[in-house]
């Protein structure tokens, strides 16, 4: 592979789904094989308003809203395995929330 090319060729990955790129679902796609795995499709507006948070009891990375809820949650186990879907309509905000998460 070149350096600074992305290639998926002989890999196996969890495709983008709508409400179904959750943690669990994740890691069950990691443990049946999966190289890679797509979380869910997370608007960058939401994202730049979350707190990211370690959640010691879970032992996982949460990033959550003003209202509490958890919009990302990620762990260990699929570091550098995960790929961060973004909407996005401004540089800007995109790269605020890249580097959050």
């Amino acid at each position: 592979m070149e350096a600074g090319r992305l290639s998926f060729r002989n890999m196996t990955a969890l495709a983008p789904m709508v409400r179904v790129g959750t943690l669990p679902m994740r890691l069950l796609a990691l443990d049946y094989g999966a190289d890679v795995v797509y979380c869910e499709e997370l608007i960058d507006i939401k994202m730049a308003q979350c707190q990211r948070i370690v959640n010691d009891v879970l032992e996982t990375v949460d990033f959550v809203a003003p209202d509490e809820r958890v919009m990302f949650r990620t762990c260990e186990r699929e570091k550098d395995r995960v790929i961060f879907q973004m909407g996005t309509a401004d540089p800007e905000r995109a790269l605020k929330v890249a580097r959050l998460v």
